[in-house]
């Protein structure tokens, strides 16, 4: 059976390249496009393996998604995907497992197989 992996992305473009990737790699990718979307999908069971989240996000931030994951002991599932150096530095220093955009694809599938893994 496919691992899920939910891509909080708003850059549809950018999510759409994410899902194929993923998807080439074996995983089974779905993507919503703002925080609103993505804090809703994560209210209910059973959680994807993996959350490729953006931080700057209409409605709920990524920050507040992260904090919501965290306070449920669920934070192990998330890949913070930021062009925002300090704050991917910043969570990356808390143990978060991080990705600064652009990366290689290769990058992207080594840190999301390490979350399902």
């Amino acid at each position: 059976m496919k691992k899920k992996v939910l891509i909080i992305e708003d850059d549809r473009d950018l999510a759409n390249l994410f899902k194929l990737v993923l998807e080439m790699s074996g995983f089974e990718a779905s993507a919503v496009h703002d925080g609103t979307q993505g804090a809703d999908a994560l209210k209910s069971d059973p959680l994807p393996a993996a959350v490729m989240l953006d931080m700057h996000l209409p409605g709920v931030s990524g920050e507040e998604i992260f904090a919501m994951l965290t306070k449920r002991g669920e934070a192990h599932r998330v890949v913070i995907c930021s062009a925002d150096v300090q704050l991917v530095e910043t969570y990356r220093s808390m143990g978060a497992r991080t990705i600064t955009k652009p990366a290689p694809v290769s990058e992207i599938q080594r840190v999301v197989q390490e979350v399902v893994d």
